[in-house]
């Protein structure tokens, strides 16, 4: 009975960096994807794929810094977020206040 609780503690600790992982994990897909669509001509501009994006991770309900440039035939993409958005329990979320997530990609122009 004495283990319970502390299992339980680690159990929910594992679970909300888990948590925080996969969602990094989904941001560098969906910014991969807009960098590849921008390279092929499938969105315009910058600001096509920075919106593209923050649609597609609208489901995070989080505080999302999107900035895409296009410089000398590549283009960059950087995400930033807060860890503490991506957590679902809030009991650490004071640990993490000053972690922020970067999520960057590059990919070069095809068209």
């Amino acid at each position: 009975m004495i283990w319970i609780p502390i299992f339980a503690l680690v159990l929910a600790v594992v679970v909300n960096v888990s948590l925080v992982f996969f969602s990094e994990s989904q941001m560098l897909r969906v910014v991969q994807d807009a960098n590849r669509a921008f390279s092929l001509g499938r969105l315009d501009s910058t600001q096509a794929a920075e919106t593209y994006i923050s649609n597609k991770l609208a489901y995070l309900e989080a505080t999302l810094d999107v900035q895409t440039t296009l410089n000398d035939g590549v283009i960059r993409t950087v995400l930033t977020s807060p860890a503490t958005d991506l957590m679902p329990m809030s009991f650490m979320r004071g640990k993490f206040s000053n972690v922020q997530i970067i999520v960057a990609a590059d990919h070069i122009v095809e068209f």
